[in-house]
C-alpha cells in the first residue's frame, strides 16, 4: 500500500501493483498511527484481540474488540491512533472484488452501514485457517483465482456467522446490493425514491419497506446519511468552499446546506471544520511529545 497527497489534505491509500495483500497486524508495529486517509480498494479488518480502544470509520468510532470484523469500501475515510491489536488487514482491489458476482457477498461492503460482524470461536477457528491459507499463497505464487476462491469462501463464512437482518440474504438482497450502487452513483443528483424505484423495477412504496425491514430507514434517510458523510468528508479535509460543497452536492444554495448540515449533525459546517482542525492539531501535538 502507498499513499500519496491528492489536491485535498486528506490523504489516499492505494494499492499498487498487488491485487490482494494479507497483513498481521502485529507485524505493523507495537504502537498504529494512522491519521484519516482514503482508501481506493477494498478492506477487511478482523480483530482478534480486545484493548478497550477505538477506531474511526468515517468519523464514527467503533470498537477495538476481539472477533469483530469491519468491511470498507473505497472512499471511505479510517483513523486509528494506539496499541497495536491481534488480529489481520485484508486489502484487494476493485478489479478483484468486481470478480466477485454473488450479490450477497457484494452487500457486505456496504459504505452507508458500519456495523461489524461479530464472530465467535468456532468462526473465528475456520477463518484463521483461510487467513492462513492465503498468506502461504501470496508468499507463494499469488495466483487471483485461488486468492479469490479463498475471499470467497471468508466473506461466505462471514455472511454465514452473522445474523443481523441487516446483513441476510434473502430474494430482495440482489436489489439492495443493485440499489446501493445506484446511490453511491446518483446520490448527488437525485433524491426522489422513483428514480431508484424505476431502476430497481419496483414501487417506491415497495423500496421504502424493503429499506425498513432490512434496516429500519427510509430511503430519504439513507440519502441523508450519504450526502453527510460526504460533506463531512469535503468539510473536515477538503479545501473547498462551503459553497463548492454545497453546489456540488446538489444543494440550491450554502443557505440551505448549511441549515441541513446542521438539522443531521447538530453544527454548523463551521463548526464541524473547526472541531477537526482542533482534533488534527491535538493528534499532532501528541506525536510530537512522544518524538522528544
Amino acid at each position: 500500500m502507498h499513499e500519496v497527497n491528492t489536491t485535498q489534505d486528506i490523504p489516499v491509500a492505494r494499492l499498487e501493483n498487488t491485487f490482494f495483500k494479507i497483513i498481521s497486524i502485529n507485524d505493523l508495529g507495537f504502537e498504529l498511527s494512522r491519521d484519516n486517509h482514503r482508501h481506493d480498494f477494498f478492506e477487511i479488518l478482523w480483530f482478534t484481540s480486545s484493548l478497550g480502544t477505538v477506531h474511526y470509520i468515517d468519523f464514527e468510532p467503533h470498537p477495538v474488540e476481539s472477533g469483530r470484523v469491519y468491511l470498507m469500501a473505497p472512499g471511505q475515510v479510517h483513523a486509528y491512533e494506539g496499541p497495536a491489536p491481534s488480529g489481520y488487514v485484508m486489502v484487494f482491489s476493485r478489479e478483484m472484488f468486481s470478480n466477485i458476482m454473488d450479490p450477497q457477498l457484494r452487500v457486505l461492503f456496504n459504505p452507508f452501514m458500519n456495523r461489524s460482524i461479530r464472530l465467535g470461536d468456532a468462526e473465528s477457528g475456520v477463518l484463521l485457517q483461510l487467513a492462513g491459507l492465503m498468506v502461504v499463497e501470496c508468499r507463494g505464487n499469488k495466483d487471483f483465482f485461488i486468492l479469490l476462491a479463498y475471499l470467497k469462501a471468508f466473506l461466505l463464512h462471514l455472511l454465514r456467522s452473522n445474523h443481523e437482518p441487516a446483513f441476510s440474504f434473502d430474494k430482495v438482497g440482489e436489489r439492495i446490493s443493485q440499489l446501493f450502487e445506484l446511490l453511491e452513483a446518483n446520490f448527488r443528483k437525485e433524491r426522489y425514491a422513483g428514480f431508484y424505484a424505476l431502476a430497481l423495477g419496483i414501487t417506491p412504496k415497495r423500496l421504502n419497506e424493503i429499506l425498513h425491514e432490512k434496516y429500519d430507514l427510509t430511503l430519504t434517510r439513507i440519502l441523508h446519511i450519504r450526502l453527510i458523510l460526504e460533506a463531512k468528508r469535503e468539510i473536515a479535509y477538503g479545501k473547498k468552499s462551503f459553497k463548492e460543497i454545497s453546489f456540488e452536492l446538489g444543494f440550491s444554495d450554502q443557505a440551505y446546506f448549511s441549515r441541513f448540515f446542521k438539522v443531521q449533525t447538530g453544527m454548523m459546517p463551521v463548526d464541524f471544520r473547526t472541531r477537526m482542525f482542533r482534533l488534527s492539531e491535538k493528534d499532532e501535538s501528541n506525536r510530537f511529545s512522544a518524538d522528544k
